[in-house]
Order: structure tokens, then C-alpha cells, then sequence
């Protein structure tokens, strides 16, 4: 129960609007909520999620209910445990009392959240995550309006992008559940992502950087720390002999200017142990450009930051504008113009998002373009910015879509928009 509260002080913390429940229903929501309770009389507390037309006169509601009294915010992910229950149902907008129950389903594990990936009025899919961000399998409901009811329930395994690979026709992003993988590329005039083919993972990965440097004689290499854990280094290798060039580590006076919102959140100052690593990384001629990372919990810490490995020089040059001080570096997409990062926070209960940031090569200031996608990879499409996580994130015309791999009825993958 632990992480439950935890992560209910997370939507807390979020300082977003709460979702309407309890004594802010309106009286349409509340004949659902109603409803919902009447259902399962367990249920304590109950709240309207979503809410489509979709038609001249029915509304597709989604609710959902508690045995005990839930405060939401609105961040998208919803308690959802098996004591728990959603309920989907039609109700006619002149009528607020008319209603069709169309399911009733209990959440799939203890300390589950739920997420809307898609709502339309043919199809409700809906993902689920756990204690420190382990995932379930989505919950697909194929819905039959004029027959008023769910004509198929099902569940598959979600994917996630765990890797891009460059071809003639641009990046292609691997998305995998595990058990099996799929090429997704995006149009090059749209951005719009689609399903290529499958894809058989090599047996050994080749390494993301190579030899680099004059002469070749630098890697980014593996070394152990105090604890046995490995940690990234660049190793420059000179005949027989290698010399290690560690990252500089960010220094406690540092941190207290630059962190105050963890210098303040109970850390003593003496305690406070600077973890800072190199994270996800690309190779620019002779510099190896990178995004610091850093666990952010049980008194290790460190400053957010990015910048680059001369290997002609021999040296770091490490840039922290304040806009990245608090967070980990989760992608990083260098282009001559500007350095493009996904942010975000490593914790002791999952990683939680930081947004998106640009930063202008020649005038070094900082776009914060969004504080809440996650993306764990960054490649150019065209003139989109493509970015996957546990999903596909195209950014184009200012505008940013969101889309997953959905599973249809006959077992068939597709990408689907987020909405």
C-alpha cells in the first residue's frame, strides 16, 4: 500500500485540476456514478472519467468507482486495483436518467493505475501500470452503439520503443512486448507512424558507439563503483595501456544552489551523495555528446545537465542551465542547429516525465517545448522530431501527437492516435 499513497502524493504534487468526484459531480455525472455504485455496492467513491457524444442523442461515459474515498488529479493514470471498478455505459443527454450499462470490470493487479489511451465510439483501450512502473496488459472493449453493448473484450501486452535503427528511408523505431518486435517508421511528408514489419532482434546488439576520436583510441566503456554497480566511462586506449576519464561529479555547493528543491526535501547536506552518469549519448567527429543521469532518491542525487567529451582535447565541457537542474537526461537528438533532450526524474518508485527541451547551439538559450511527454529516444523524420517511450510521439507544425500499438480483434497490429 505503500506505493499507492506514494503515487497518489505524486498526482498531489502535480498541481494540476482534479478530475469531478464525489460532491463535484454534476447531476448528469452523478446518474452515472450512481449507477456504477448500485452495481457494486462495495464501491465508496466513484468519479466520471470521460464523456464522448457519439451520437444525436447518447453519450459514451466512462467511470469509475472505490470502496473507499480517492482524491484524482487530472495526469491521466487513475487508481485502478481489483477491488476497484470501471464501468462503461451510453447515456441519453436529454434524459440523464436513461442509461445502458455496456461493462463493469475490476482493475487486473494490486497498486494498478489505469490510463485512456483511446476512447471513440467504436473502441475503449485502456493501459495499466504498477508498483514502480511495471506494466499489465491494455484492455481493449470493441462497443456496438446501436446494440447498446461491448460485443469483445480482450487484453494484449503493451509495446515500447527500445531502440531506432537508421535505413535509406529514415529511422525506424523497434517496439517490442517482450515476445516479439515490429518496425515502425513514420510518412515522410505526415509523420504519421505506421507498422512496417517484424522484426528479429540480432543476438548480440551491436554497441551504440564504436571507436571514436583521434586515432581511434576512445570508447565509452563499463567500470564498477563502490557499490558493484557499473557505471560509464570513456576509456582511451594507448598501445597495451588505457587511461579512464571519469565524469566530473557536481560538488555539494553546486548542488545547493542548483537544487533547492532537494536540498530542502530533507537531505542533509553532508549526506547527500552526487551519483551523476554518463546517460544516453550520440558522436559528433571527435566529441561524444551526452545527458547526465542521476538516481534521485534515498539520499543520492546530482545536477541535471548535458555537453560533450572532446576527444582531440581530452576534456568535458558540461552545460546546466536551470531549465535541466532537476532532471535526468532520458534522450538526447543532436542536430548542427541545436541539442534536442527528453527529460526526466529517476525515483525510488519509477521515473516520472520532465518534458521536452531545445537548446540553441548558437545562442544558448533554452525552448521548453513540453513539461509532460516522455520519450526515450529522439531521431529526426523528415521535418518531424520523432520520439518513442511506450509509445510514438511524432512533433511537427508545432503540434505533438501521440500514438500507441494497438491489437485489433483478428490479431493484427496498428498504431493508433492517442485520443
Amino acid at each position: 500500500m505503500r506505493e499507492f499513497f506514494s503515487r497518489l502524493l505524486l498526482f498531489a504534487c502535480c498541481l494540476l485540476m482534479p478530475v469531478a468526484n464525489g460532491a463535484e459531480l454534476t447531476p448528469t455525472d452523478r446518474a452515472v456514478t450512481d449507477l456504477l455504485r448500485r452495481s457494486v455496492p462495495a464501491l465508496r467513491d466513484a468519479a466520471v472519467l470521460k464523456r464522448l457524444p457519439v451520437d444525436n442523442n447518447l453519450d459514451l461515459v466512462l467511470a469509475i468507482g472505490w470502496p473507499w474515498k480517492v482524491e484524482l488529479f487530472a495526469n491521466g493514470e487513475v487508481p485502478w486495483s481489483p477491488q476497484d471498478r470501471i464501468g462503461l455505459f451510453l447515456q441519453d443527454r436529454t434524459d440523464s436518467g436513461r442509461l445502458f450499462r455496456l461493462a463493469v470490470e475490476p482493475g487486473p493487479m494490486q497498486d494498478s493505475f489505469l490510463r485512456v489511451e483511446r476512447m471513440t465510439a467504436g473502441e475503449l483501450v485502456l493501459s495499466c501500470v504498477g508498483e514502480k512502473w511495471s506494466t499489465y496488459d491494455n484492455q481493449k472493449f470493441l462497443i456496438d452503439i446501436h446494440a447498446r453493448s461491448v460485443v469483445k473484450h480482450f487484453s494484449y501486452a503493451p509495446f515500447r520503443v527500445n531502440r531506432v535503427l537508421q535505413s535509406p528511408r529514415g529511422p525506424r523505431f523497434v517496439m517490442t512486448d517482450q515476445k516479439r518486435s515490429l518496425l515502425i517508421e513514420s510518412d515522410s511528408e505526415t509523420g504519421v507512424p505506421r507498422v512496417v514489419s517484424a522484426f528479429q532482434p540480432p543476438a548480440t546488439p551491436s554497441a551504440p558507439v564504436t571507436w571514436f576520436g583521434p586515432g581511434k583510441r576512445f570508447r565509452l566503456s563499463q567500470e564498477k563503483n563502490t557499490y558493484g554497480s557499473d557505471f560509464p566511462v570513456i576509456i582511451e586506449r594507448r598501445g597495451q595501456q588505457e587511461k579512464s576519464f571519469l565524469l566530473p561529479q557536481s560538488d555539494l555547493e553546486t548542488w545547493r544552489e542548483a537544487r533547492p528543491d532537494d536540498a530542502e526535501s530533507g537531505i542533509a547536506p553532508n549526506a547527500a551523495e552526487m551519483n551523476e552518469q554518463i546517460g544516453p549519448h550520440q558522436l559528433e567527429g571527435d566529441r561524444l555528446w551526452f545527458g547526465k543521469s542521476f538516481y534521485n532518491s534515498e539520499g543520492l542525487t546530482g545536477v541535471g545537465g548535458f555537453g560533450y567529451f572532446d576527444a582531440a582535447a581530452r576534456s568535458w565541457k558540461i552545460y546546466s542551465p536551470p531549465e535541466i537542474q532537476r532532471w535526468s537526461v532520458s534522450a538526447i537528438l543532436v542536430e548542427p542547429d541545436a541539442i534536442w533532450l527528453a527529460l526526466h526524474r529517476r525515483g525510488e518508485y519509477g521515473n516520472s516525465s520532465g518534458g521536452l527541451l531545445r537548446w540553441d547551439r548558437r545562442t544558448e538559450q533554452v525552448e521548453v517545448l513540453d513539461r509532460k511527454l516522455s520519450a526515450d529516444h529522439i531521431a529526426r523524420c523528415g521535418d518531424a522530431l520523432c520520439m518513442g517511450a511506450d509509445g510514438f510521439l511524432v512533433l511537427k507544425d508545432q503540434q505533438l501527437r501521440s500514438y500507441f500499438l494497438d491489437q485489433t480483434s483478428d490479431g493484427r497490429y496498428q498504431m493508433a492516435l492517442r485520443e
